[in-house]
C-alpha cells in the first residue's frame, strides 16, 4: 500500500531537523552545527615510581635536557602531592575524585568485598577525563600502562567494561597490569584486543614503543582534522621495576654513583637550594629507618649497589628521550603552541628492593628472600638490567630519588607523595621558567582542565548520579604566580597508612605490614617549620592532632576508606570469592589462540596438586613446543626435539629440572601428576601413554605465574626451555588436541589460592 499523506521530518528523538519531501528537490537538508575548537590540545605524561629529585630541573644529576627545557619554558610546581601507589593515583588523576570514593583504594589484585576496594576498577558513576573530553569533541588516545582493570578481567574473554576504550579512549595501545618486562612485555593491548605477537624485535624497548605509538596516533589525528583538539595520555611504566635498560645506556653512568647514596643525596639537596626549589633553611632529613650509611656498606658490595642506580638513571634518561621526541613531533605537526603539556609521576620512588636491592624482585616479593649469588653473577656477566633479570634498587637509592624528603611510595610521608609536576603551555603561560608554590593535589588536574575549557562536570554518568568532584581547579595559578592555593586539606590512606593535611599541619600514621593496626599511632608535623617531616609534635600539640584526626574520620566515612587493610602478599595470592569456582575447576586450553593470561593459569597450578594432560600426535621429524607456562624466570614446558619428549621445570633463571623420553610414532598423551608437599616443595611424575617415564622436581612450586601466561603449541617471547633462540616461538607442526589442567588440593599450609575473605593475619 502506497503512502499518500504528508511525510514527517526526521525523528525528533534524534534531534534531526531536516525537512523531508518525496524528492530531493522538495526536501531541505540539515546538519548539526560543527563544534568550534574548544581549548588547547592536552598531553598528559605520567611516570611510574619517580622521585622528587630525579630530573635535572629538580636537582638530579641524571641527564634530562628535554625535560629541563620543558620546565624552562613552563612551570615547576614544588608542592604537588599525589596518592602513594599506582592504581589509586591513576584513578584520582583520571576522575578528579578521591580513589576510595571510586572503588580504587588499592591495587587490581584484590576484591575484598568493600565499596572502596573494587580491584582498581573505576566506578561507573565517575566519568574519566577521557570520557568528558571525548564528549567535548576531543580525540582521545591512551598509551602505555593502564592499571585500572581488575586482574581477573585482564583476559581476552572477560568483561571489558574497565578497559581503556570503555573508559573514554578512542584508541589505546599498551598493557593493563602493574608492570612488565621492558624488553619483552608479557602482553600488549591494541584497542580491545590482545596483540598476538610471537616475538619482539631485537632492539625492542617499551619506552620507545610507547613513544612511537603516541606519535603515530598524533599524526593520524592531525592529518584527519588539524582543527580538532586531542588528548594524549602517555603513561610510561618507567622507572618502575623491573629496572631494565640497554647496556650502552647504563654504561653512560659508569662511576657516577660510586660515591654512594649519601653523597649523591647531599649533592641533590644543594642543587635544589641553589635553584630555589627548597629554601635555604630547609633541613635534609636523616636517613630513614633501616638505611645504612654508604661508609658502612662492605666495599665488595658497593659496585652492585652503584650498578642498580645506574640502571635506574638510564631508564629516566630514556624517559627524557621520549619527551624530546614527543615535543619535536608536536612542533612538526604545528600544534606545539596551543598544547597543554603536563608531566608528573604517580607516586614517589619505591622501597621494594629492600636494604640490598634485588636481582629478581618478583620472587623476593613472595618469598621475602634475596639470592645474593644471583645478583653477583648477573653483575659480573653484565646481564643485570637485561631481559632476563628483574631488578629493584636498594631502598637507600629510593630515599635519594625522593630528596629532600623521607620515606617512599606506599606511605603518606612526603617521600611517597611529593613528586615533580611540570606544566608547559606556550599559549597560556607567560612567565615560563617560573616556580609555583601553590599546593596542588592529584585530584585537581581534571577540574583544572574543565575550568580551562569552561565545561561543567556532569550531574549523571551511565545512569548514575556522579556525586560531584573532590578536586579543585588550579587554573588561576597558571597565569598568576601569587594566586592563593585553592586547596587547604586532603586525606591519604594506603595499606593502613593514614595521613591528613590541614593547612601547614599534617598527621601521619605508619603501620607495619601484616601486624595488628594501631589506630592510635600518629605523628604530627608542621610543614611550614619542618617540611621534611623530621620533628614529631604529636606529644606537644595534642589539640592540633585531635583536630586533624577528627577531620580524617569524617573524610574516611565520606569517601569509603574503611576498613583499613594492611595484610601482606597473601591477599595478592588469594582468590576473590566470586572467582572460587573458576579457580578450582578443570580448564581446557586450546592451540591457535593468543597467549592465555597468567590470571587463568595461576590458580590452577599455584602451590597445589594438579593433573596436566596434553593430547597430541607425533611423527618422526616433527619437533616443537607442546605447551609453555610462565617464562624464563619461572616456568613449565614440554617440547619434542629429535624424537625425544622433554619436560622442563624452570625454578629460577639459573636452575632447571628436566625429564625426557623417546617417543613412538602416533597419538600421544602426556600427563604430569603434580604433588605439592608443603614449604613450596613439589614433585611431578611424568607419564606417557599411561606409563611413568620420569619425575621432575618443582621446588619451589609456582605461586603466581609471572608476566607471561600459557602458550599451546609454541613458546612466545621469553622461553621456558633453554636452547630456543630468542626470536623463535618453535611452533609444533603436528596436531595438538588440547591441554587440560585439573586442579587438586593445596599444599599443606599453603598461602596460595585461599579465598580472599579467609585471608587473615596470624
Amino acid at each position: 500500500m502506497s503512502q499518500t499523506g504528508p511525510l514527517k521530518s526526521g525523528d525528533p528523538a534524534h534531534g534531526h531537523q531536516a525537512k523531508i519531501g518525496r524528492t530531493h528537490k522538495d526536501s531541505q537538508p540539515w546538519w548539526p552545527p560543527t563544534p568550534g575548537r574548544r581549548g588547547p590540545n592536552i598531553v598528559f605524561v605520567l611516570l611510574d615510581d619517580l622521585g622528587f629529585s630525579d630530573f635535572g630541573c629538580y636537582g638530579g644529576e641524571i641527564h634530562t635536557p628535554h625535560i629541563d627545557a620543558l620546565a624552562g619554558a613552563g612551570l615547576r610546581y614544588t608542592q604537588y602531592t599525589t596518592v602513594p601507589m599506582c592504581t589509586p593515583a591513576r584513578a584520582a588523576l583520571m576522575t578528579g575524585k578521591n580513589p576510595h570514593s571510586v572503588g580504587c583504594g588499592w591495587l587490581t589484585h584484590a576484591l575484598p568485598g568493600y565499596p572502596g576496594y573494587q580491584a582498581g576498577a573505576i566506578s561507573p558513576d565517575a566519568p574519566t577525563l577521557a570520557e568528558m573530553l571525548r564528549s567535548a569533541g576531543y580525540g582521545t588516545y591512551g598509551v602505555g600502562k593502564w592499571h585500572n582493570t581488575p586482574d581477573y578481567q585482564a583476559t581476552s574473554g572477560a568483561d571489558k567494561s574497565s578497559w581503556p576504550l570503555q573508559k573514554g579512549f578512542d584508541r589505546f595501545y599498551g598493557f593493563l597490569g602493574a608492570e612488565t618486562n621492558f624488553f619483552s612485555p608479557g602482553h600488549l593491548i591494541n584497542g580491545n584486543e590482545f596483540v598476538d605477537a610471537d616475538t619482539y624485535p631485537a632492539d625492542y624497548y617499551s619506552t620507545d614503543d610507547w613513544t612511537a605509538r603516541s606519535m603515530r596516533f598524533l599524526r593520524g589525528h592531525v592529518t584527519n582534522d588539524a582543527e580538532r583538539p586531542f588528548f594524549l595520555y602517555l603513561a610510561h611504566n618507567a622507572p618502575h621495576v623491573p629496572l631494565q635498560a640497554r647496556p650502552e645506556e647504563v654504561a653512560r653512568y659508569d662511576g657516577v654513583y660510586d660515591a654512594g647514596w649519601d653523597a649523591v643525596r647531599e649533592a641533590r639537596f644543594e642543587r635544589q637550594k641553589r635553584a630555589g626549589l627548597v629554601p635555604d633553611d630547609w633541613r635534609l632529613g636523616d636517613r630513614s629507618p633501616g638505611i645504612p650509611a654508604w661508609d658502612d656498606v662492605p666495599p665488595e658490595q658497593r659496585p652492585l649497589m652503584a650498578r642498580y642506580m645506574q640502571i635506574y638513571a638510564a631508564m629516566v634518561e630514556g624517559i627524557d628521550r621520549s619527551i624530546g621526541e614527543i615535543s619535536a613531533e608536536l612542533k612538526r605537526l604545528g600544534v606545539w603552541e596551543n598544547t597543554l603539556f603536563v608531566l608528573t609521576s604517580d607516586n614517589g620512588a619505591s622501597s621494594i628492593g629492600g636494604p640490598g636491592g634485588s636481582a629478581n624482585i618478583f620472587e623476593k616479593r613472595v618469598t621475602q628472600k634475596e639470592n645474593p649469588a644471583l645478583a653477583r653473577e648477573m653483575l659480573e656477566s653484565g646481564t643485570l638490567g637485561g631481559m632476563n633479570s628483574y631488578p629493584a634498587y636498594p631502598v637507600a637509592w629510593a630515599q635519594t630519588s625522593n630528596t629532600p624528603f623521607r620515606f617512599y611510595k606506599r606511605t603518606p610521608m612526603n617521600g611517597g607523595i611529593r613528586v615533580p609536576f611540570i606544566v608547559h603551555w606556550p599559549a597560556g603561560i607567560a612567565d615560563g621558567g617560573s616556580l609555583r608554590q601553590q599546593w596542588v593535589h592529584a585530584t585537581d588536574l581534571l577540574p583544572t582542565v574543565l575550568d580551562l575549557l569552561k565545561m561543567d562536570y556532569p550531574l549523571q554518568h551511565q545512569g548514575f548520579k556522579t556525586r560531584g568532584l573532590d578536586g579543585v581547579s588550579f587554573a588561576a595559578s597558571l597565569t598568576q604566580g601569587n594566586h592563593p592555593s585553592q586547596r587547604d586539606r586532603q586525606y591519604y590512606e594506603l595499606e593502613g597508612h593514614r595521613g591528613y593535611r590541614l593547612g601547614p599541619w599534617k598527621a601521619v600514621s605508619l603501620q607495619p605490614p601484616a601486624q595488628p593496626i594501631d589506630l592510635d599511632r600518629w605523628m604530627l608535623f608542621n610543614l611550614d617549620e619542618d617540611p621534611t617531616e623530621c620533628k614529631d609534635l604529636a606529644a606537644a600539640r595534642p589539640d592540633k592532632l585531635a583536630e586533624l584526626l577528627a577531620a580524617f574520620e569524617a573524610d574516611a566515612a565520606r569517601f569509603n576508606v574503611y576498613p583499613l587493610d594492611n595484610r601482606d602478599n597473601r591477599r595478592v595470592l588469594a582468590v576473590p570469592d566470586p572467582m572460587r569456582r573458576l579457580a578450582n575447576s578443570p580448564r581446557d586450553f586450546w592451540p591457535g589462540t593468543e597467549t592465555y593470561s597468567p590470571m587463568l593459569v595461576s590458580p590452577l597450578v599455584g602451590d597445589r596438586d594438579y593433573r596436566l594432560s596434553c593430547e597430541f600426535d607425533w611423527q618422526p621429524g616433527q619437533s616443537g613446543v607442546l605447551f609453555a607456562i610462565g617464562d624464563s624466570f619461572n616456568g613449565l614446558s614440554a617440547q619434542v626435539r629429535e624424537g625425544q619428549l622433554q619436560v622442563v621445570y624452570r625454578a629460577s633463571p639459573t636452575h632447571t629440572h628436566a625429564a625426557q623420553v623417546a617417543l613412538q610414532p602416533g597419538p600421544q598423551t602426556l600427563e604430569l601428576l603434580h604433588k605439592a608437599m608443603g614449604n613450596r616443595e613439589g614433585r611431578a611424575k611424568v607419564l606417557v601413554g599411561g606409563a611413568e617415564v620420569g619425575e621432575i622436581d618443582t621446588t619451589p612450586t609456582f605461586l603466581r605465574i609471572a608476566g607471561e601466561g600459557m602458550d599451546v603449541g609454541r613458546d612466545r617471547k621469553r622461553k621456558v626451555i633453554p636452547g630456543l633462540t630468542p626470536g623463535d616461538p618453535h611452533a609444533y607442526p603436528g596436531q595438538i588436541r588440547r591441554v587440560r589442567i585439573e586442579p587438586g588440593p593445596q599444599a599443606p599450609g599453603s598461602i596460595v589460592n585461599r579465598l580472599e575473605s579467609e585471608v587473615q593475619l596470624d
